[in-house]
């Protein structure tokens, strides 16, 4: 049944993340193929109307992915699609794991199309006389190792950044919408996630490597630092405990919302 599950909530999403999907395709496309057939002077009269395009498209993408997580979260376990759910021979901890897969495959492509996007910026403001620079430039910083092992941080902790929203997203709307909760779920669900991501916050304060005190002594160091590859581990030495703290509250946050849907929202 949790495949089902899993089938289930990514059929449901894939006409709305579809469209959304094309729409930015289209403007990552036109953005690098804008700058690879025309002269410098062509070039400019669209390029900065096509990196506008690329950068709301990514705002689009990340707000629609969280606005339609929580909507579709909230639809299939407490809206009228909720009473089907729950007559399902499926345990409610399968219910939770097999939604979370289901968004985080979603999660995954608005992070594969961000990451083209930003490509699309970066390469879509290279004037065409350029071309050759550009990929230079790339392939040397990529021959980097500490610089690439930096950028894959990077990447990953963004990608893992999402699955934590994903997780997020669940339990304030689990939250809300507790049997001693009858009335304003959807404005306690906004209360509920705030809450989660400022209490989020003030623990992580209080791991040595990522409180305040720290971050700004290395973001001083780092600005002092005339070595790039010093500074790139500089990061690394951030961004790996921040790795593991994202997942540690991802799981935390997945297992209280499985609790709670299970003792109180099957009853419902």
């Amino acid at each position: 049944m949790l495949g089902k599950v899993i089938k289930h909530d990514l059929r449901a999403c894939s006409p709305l993340y579809g469209v959304a999907c094309v729409i930015s395709l289209i403007f990552a496309l036109a953005a690098v193929l804008n700058r690879s057939g025309n002269n410098d002077f062509s070039y400019l009269r669209t390029a900065p109307f096509l990196i506008t395009g690329c950068t709301v498209a990514i705002l689009v993408l990340v707000i629609l992915f969280l606005v339609h997580t929580a909507l579709r979260y909230q639809r299939s376990m407490y809206g009228d699609e909720g009473y089907l759910t729950f007559t399902l021979p499926v345990r409610a901890t399968e219910l939770i794991v097999g939604k979370f897969i289901a968004a985080a495959v979603w999660g995954f492509i608005i992070w594969l199309l961000c990451g083209l996007l930003c490509f699309s910026i970066l390469y879509g403001a290279v004037a065409p006389s350029a071309t050759e620079q550009f990929w230079n430039e790339v392939r040397n910083v990529w021959a980097m190792a500490d610089i690439r092992n930096t950028l894959l941080l990077v990447a990953t902790t963004l990608l893992l950044g999402i699955l934590e929203q994903i997780a997020v997203i669940y339990l304030a709307v689990t939250l809300g919408h507790l049997p001693c909760f009858r009335r304003a779920n959807g404005i306690l669900t906004l209360v509920f996630y705030f809450g989660i991501t400022f209490a989020e916050g003030k623990i992580t304060e209080l791991i040595p490597m990522l409180s305040q005190d720290a971050l700004e002594s290395s973001l001083n160091y780092m600005i002092d630092l005339v070595d790039v590859l010093a500074f790139s581990r500089e990061l690394q030495s951030f961004f790996l405990p921040s790795m593991v703290a994202i997942l540690c509250f991802t799981v935390i946050y997945l297992v209280i919302s499985g609790i709670l849907v299970k003792k109180y929202t099957s009853l419902q």
